[in-house]
């Protein structure tokens, strides 16, 4: 029992709990302010968010039992499940906002496509290593063709912020095993060739996104609305920001989708420059203790599944801090830990998990 008290501190301690609790207590914090409408009580939507917490924090602790330090023989079987919750999310999913992206289950709604990044990150460290040279090409196709199958529902729901989480971790993943630069000049050709006619499959609010993104000026009070107003928050949040519950803009509801899609505004007004680099470099050195993870764990496999989370975390902060400054397109990731929504913090927890099994189970001299 003494034992077991003193494994359950040390992983209360360890990094890949401790920066995760706090960007979702900060997150709790700013989605209290985000939903405030006066009175001491939160609003349902921090009650929620508590419960995911809490639910992700459990999913963390038993992945975390799981030893994924050895590559196992079967684990293409993990496409199977998270393939049939897409495809049901297709013909019976719960739409809203033009998308059907979610599965209801009487109250709660859950985004498989979400829980499909925890699988795509294990698959495709499992397809990339292991093998002969002589069957490197095949190990390639396979993983290319497990990531779109995965990917093209989730393009139909539709939901290309998601989509292009699985593209930036396949490179991700491709350049650290590493493979030849022909199957990078493959994909970007086969990008290139898709593009022209695949803006014409978009719809129309996807266009327009893309096109407010070119030309940010173009329609501030439609396609540009959000965009502008976030723009607005963050930069009157000044060096020192303006305090909790007190950002006129969050306060006033102008920025759309704001405790979702662009929490951060909310960190830009309330906490300010300085605020808002405190959680970026919170993030830097997040994704400093997994590179140096990386470089302790003993075989390829291991290494492509912590590559394959920082991919994941990495791009997900990348797009949407930028989308909430202007300087990327608005495609709808959340912002991980810090956004309101239950799948997307069960599964930022769900990998964190991962990271705390593989230094659980490192070798003697590597921890």
């Amino acid at each position: 029992m003494q034992k077991r008290r003193e494994e359950v501190r040390r992983t209360l301690g360890a990094w890949h709990f401790a920066f995760p609790l706090v960007f979702s207590l900060l997150g709790l914090l700013s989605l209290y302010s985000t939903t405030y409408t006066g009175g001491l009580m939160p609003s349902r939507t921090v009650w929620m968010q508590t419960l995911w917490i809490i639910a992700g924090i459990v999913g963390y602790f038993l992945i975390s039992r799981v030893r994924f330090g050895v590559r196992p023989n079967n684990f293409y079987l993990l496409f199977f499940p998270i393939e049939a919750l897409l495809l049901l999310t297709l013909l019976v999913g719960w739409a809203a906002h033009g998308s059907r992206r979610w599965l209801k289950i009487w109250e709660i709604t859950v985004q498989p496509s979400e829980f499909a990044k925890f699988f795509a990150v294990l698959l495709l460290a499992y397809f990339l290593t292991e093998y002969f040279r002589s069957e490197e090409a095949r190990r390639f196709f396979a993983a290319v063709g497990v990531l779109l199958a995965l990917a093209v529902p989730i393009v139909l729901q539709p939901d290309l912020g998601t989509a292009m989480v699985f593209l930036f971790l396949l490179l991700t993943v491709l350049w650290v095993k590493p493979f030849p630069w022909r199957y990078f000049v493959g994909i970007l050709a086969a990008l290139v060739i898709v593009a022209v006619p695949g803006w014409f499959v978009l719809n129309d609010y996807q266009q327009a996104r893309i096109v407010t993104y070119l030309q940010p000026g173009r329609d501030i009070l439609e396609s540009g609305y959000q965009v502008h107003q976030s723009k607005i928050a963050v930069g009157s949040g000044g060096v020192w920001g303006k305090g909790v519950l007190q950002g006129t803009q969050t306060q006033g509801q102008f920025v759309p989708e704001q405790a979702a899609d662009f929490i951060f505004a909310t960190v830009g007004e309330e906490w300010g420059l300085i605020g808002s680099l405190a959680v970026l470099l919170a993030f830097s050195a997040f994704f400093w203790k997994m590179l140096r993870l990386a470089q302790r764990v003993p075989g390829d496999y291991q290494r492509l599944i912590v590559y394959g989370v920082l991919a994941v975390i990495f791009f997900q902060l990348f797009i949407n801090v930028g989308m909430t400054i202007g300087l990327m397109p608005v495609t709808g990731l959340p912002l991980p830990f810090l956004s309101y929504g239950g799948s997307s913090m069960v599964t930022m927890w769900a990998l964190c998990g991962i990271l705390a099994s593989l230094e659980r189970h490192l070798p003697a001299g590597r921890g």
